[in-house]
């Protein structure tokens, strides 16, 4: 059974009349009379009655009639998704994200690209920044948005979106802080118990390249994967925490955020945009040229 056979079964259907349906289908009859001879055979059923006056379709014909309807409406469906998908306006979209992205990108990109590709469904999937970068590796996700700086595969590239301070949290009784005391010197913390993220985060190893900077090794005596469960830990009196600023806009009891004094470049992180240049689907390409258009305006704004 081939797919002009399903036409030409529909036209000759609506028509009853050879000759007519073999004009809306630019054949001639013979052929067309060929073509329904051998889909019958094919179905073991006729399909017709013919006479030398009419055609008209037995019970078979009128059984698999809307049937035949629905597969080539299908069909053409298919087609049509098949060439949107290949150019990029129809399709799903697998996005890995780390927590901070989530919250800070997501929002600002995702109205405004739907609103130019309707078409396209947004699968959002949130990972540490280095599952993120393995899972973009392996081509289990189109895109990833990762902390930044992080070091990944040489295959992949990434992308800065956005750039934000570190700043720390200290619990608000901390004899560190002074009374009107907007920031601290970073060797100041090098005794204090450090709440550090899970290596898997990107913030893990931010925070440690600082310190290093600065000319100490962190204490490390306790870590998480999750920036806010770090505020609640330091709200708790277990230490201190390095955080970027956006996650220090609101107050919470038990913590005070100061700014760090260390120099502006060394004390900067950033969400980046990371991807497979060798297999990036016109979706990927799409979105990633509209994030980088979205908040660059979002910038200049």
């Amino acid at each position: 059974m081939e797919l002009r056979q399903l036409q030409q079964f529909v036209v000759l259907a609506e028509t009853l009349n050879f000759r007519q349906a073999a004009e809306q289908l630019h054949i001639s009859q013979p052929p067309l009379s060929v073509s329904i001879r051998k889909l019958e055979e094919d179905l073991g059923v006729a399909l017709f009655e013919r006479s030398t006056r009419q055609v008209n379709l037995t019970e078979a014909g009128r059984a698999v009639l809307p049937e035949f309807r629905k597969a080539l409406f299908h069909i053409q469906q298919a087609r049509r998704h098949a060439v949107e998908a290949d150019s990029g306006s129809r399709g799903e979209l697998s996005i890995g994200s780390v927590g901070s992205a989530t919250i800070s990108l997501i929002p600002r990109i995702a109205p405004r690209f739907r609103q130019r590709y309707p078409g396209i469904a947004l699968r959002l999937v949130e990972q540490p920044s280095s599952k993120v970068l393995d899972m973009v590796e392996r081509g289990d996700l189109d895109l990833g948005l990762v902390r930044y700086p992080f070091v990944c595969a040489p295959k992949l590239q990434m992308v800065a979106l956005e750039w934000d301070r570190l700043v720390v949290a200290l619990p608000s009784n901390s004899p560190l802080i002074g009374d009107q005391q907007p920031s601290i010197d970073l060797d100041q913390l090098a005794d204090q118990p450090v709440i550090a993220y899970a290596p898997t985060e990107g913030l893990h190893h931010v925070v440690l390249q600082l310190c290093q900077k600065a000319g100490f090794i962190p204490r490390l005596e306790h870590s998480t994967s999750q920036i806010q469960a770090a505020i609640s830990m330091v709200a708790g009196g277990l230490g201190i925490t390095l955080l970027p600023a956006m996650h220090a806009r609101n107050k919470v009891k038990g913590v005070r955020f100061l700014e760090l004094s260390s120099p502006f470049q060394e004390r900067m992180t950033g969400l980046a945009l990371v991807y497979d240049p060798d297999n990036e689907s016109s979706l990927a390409r799409q979105f990633r040229e509209s994030a980088i258009e979205i908040l660059g305006a979002d910038l200049q704004e």
